[in-house]
């Protein structure tokens, strides 16, 4: 499997059969294997997560379809302002919240796994071939000192839930279809407008779900708050991902 970095919280992921594409709206998007069906995912409606170039993929890589957070509206209005035509939006799915879609790819079963953002839309887990693949949208702790209180305790106990969420999935992945139980990549954000509370989230994420290799993500082209962090958590260091520029790639 390769994963490769796009820009923000944009990634390519090469499977054996097929590819998945994360959050695109910047970045080059590498060329791919025309055999190969593309299935290009948007965690939710904010314009660096979502942009409408994607309904474009088609004309460049044929067999490709789309799998978005229902809280993108793509009316009749909408879809005709964009030219989004018929043809494209057939190839559309909406996945709301903790919900679960189960994908032909290539003759293979991809099922995937939705869980409720902290913020907007949703992050997805994918399961395919005994791998398990993480993509958090913007289901973050987001700990923002400007915050109340009572706001800040309630954005840690919905983490808190969906992570629960999340790691009971994996489980039932390994209980069910016979992977080993561990997230192979898990793309989450590590943002650094967060200052001292900009680790929170993937301390508890790899404290509570197991991952082989995490990408930190919606870092904003500080790439430097990756030594941060594993300085700070020396037991995480092994697992995290050294980002360092746009378009790289990583075999996991």
């Amino acid at each position: 499997m390769t994963v490769t970095f796009l820009a923000h919280s944009g990634f390519l992921v090469e499977w054996d059969r097929f590819y998945t594409l994360f959050d695109w709206w910047k970045g080059e998007l590498p060329g791919l294997e025309s055999a190969k069906p593309l299935l290009v995912f948007a965690s939710h409606a904010h314009s660096d997560h979502f942009e409408p170039h994607i309904f474009g993929l088609p004309e460049r890589h044929t067999d490709t379809r789309f799998i978005l957070s229902n809280d993108i509206r793509l009316t009749q209005q909408r879809r005709e302002r964009l030219g989004i035509g018929e043809d494209v939006f057939s190839r559309v799915s909406f996945a709301r919240p903790n919900s679960l879609l189960e994908l032909d790819a290539a003759g293979e079963t991809l099922r995937v796994r939705t869980f409720k953002s902290t913020d907007a839309g949703v992050a997805f887990l994918l399961c395919a071939g005994g791998k398990l693949v993480y993509h958090g949208g913007d289901l973050n702790w987001w700990d923002w000192e400007e915050d109340e209180k009572q706001y800040r305790n309630n954005m840690a106990a919905n983490y808190r839930r969906s992570v629960a969420a999340l790691a009971d999935a994996v489980r039932e992945e390994a209980s069910l279809h016979g992977c080993e139980g561990v997230v192979d990549a898990a793309m989450a954000p590590l943002d650094p407008r967060l200052e001292g509370s900009c680790g929170l989230g993937v301390e508890y994420l790899l404290a509570n779900v197991p991952v082989r290799r995490l990408f930190p993500m919606h870092m904003w082209e500080n790439y430097d708050i990756t030594e941060r962090y594993c300085r700070e958590h020396p037991a995480d260091a092994e697992k995290l991902v050294r980002i360092g520029r746009e378009g790289e790639s990583f075999t996991v």
